[in-house]
């Protein structure tokens, strides 16, 4: 048996060692994902009782959407999750939004990560062309926390959607929208310890300049959702509870303007 030529010893050598290098990447995000925030159903429960019959939830594998009930729709919000917390656990806002006349939708993100689905809106509407175009006429907004929000400004940029804007957060944009007609809502909170101010601040000379920005007094990063305290963030002096519905009073009035 003729021995391989060494040129193609090198060349299956060197796939090889590409293989290994992929294997351990994709254990090694494994395991990155595998750890992440998981909703406080409690907390969840609060808004939802205290909503009563007023928000119906609709669900399928791509995500929920809380439609108000009993009201006029105001406008639409679509929420993208945090990086590595679990996408329920940003129902207790959505439930406090939509008990005000704001229809909500939720995507799940794959692995709780957003960046591998920027485009989720697309994924989640794409079965309910005819329920979207019953409500076509209103204000859509893309909103998200923290990552979330970056990712949503992404999407923001390649969307042939009309958009009338971005809320962030605990968030910031990565795309020049200073010679855009988007509104932009800009909230994080003063003891937020997790948000990177140093890429925040810079970020502001891409904001619209009508961008609106509100700090929730003793509020922190984690508490924009329902999933406890993320590590590292600050120490908060409201309860989750009490940010939430400050986060959606300011909302409320921003997209009443």
């Amino acid at each position: 048996m003729k021995a391989l030529p060494k040129i193609v010893k090198r060349i299956i050598g060197v796939l090889f060692a590409l293989l290994v290098i992929l294997l351990v990447l994709a254990v090694a995000f494994k395991i990155y994902s595998v750890d992440f925030y998981r909703s406080d159903d409690t907390v969840a429960t609060e808004f939802q009782e205290k909503a009563g019959g007023n928000v119906v939830i609709y669900q399928d594998d791509d995500g929920e959407v809380f439609l108000p009930k009993n009201q006029d729709y105001k406008a639409v919000i679509v929420f993208y999750p945090g990086g590595k917390v679990e996408y329920t656990a940003y129902s207790g806002l959505m439930y406090e939004l939509a008990d005000r006349g704001f229809i909500c939708l939720l995507p799940r993100m794959p692995e709780n990560l957003a960046f591998l689905r920027v485009n989720a809106f697309d994924v989640l509407t794409k079965d309910y062309k005819d329920q979207v175009d019953t409500v076509e006429h209103l204000d859509w907004y893309l909103a998200g926390h923290s990552l979330g929000g970056v990712a949503a400004t992404k999407y923001l940029e390649s969307t042939e959607e009309d958009f009338a804007g971005l809320i962030l957060c605990a968030s910031y944009v990565t795309v020049d929208m200073s010679d855009t007609d988007y509104r932009l809502l800009s909230i994080y909170g003063s003891e937020d310890k997790v948000l990177n101010m140093e890429n925040y601040e810079g970020s502001k000379a891409l904001w619209p300049a009508d961008a609106k920005e509100y700090v929730i007094q003793g509020g922190i990063h984690s508490y924009f959702g329902n999933y406890g305290i993320q590590d590292g963030d600050g120490v908060p002096s409201i309860t989750n509870e009490q940010q939430i519905v400050e986060t959606a009073d300011v909302i409320s009035t921003f997209l009443a303007e």
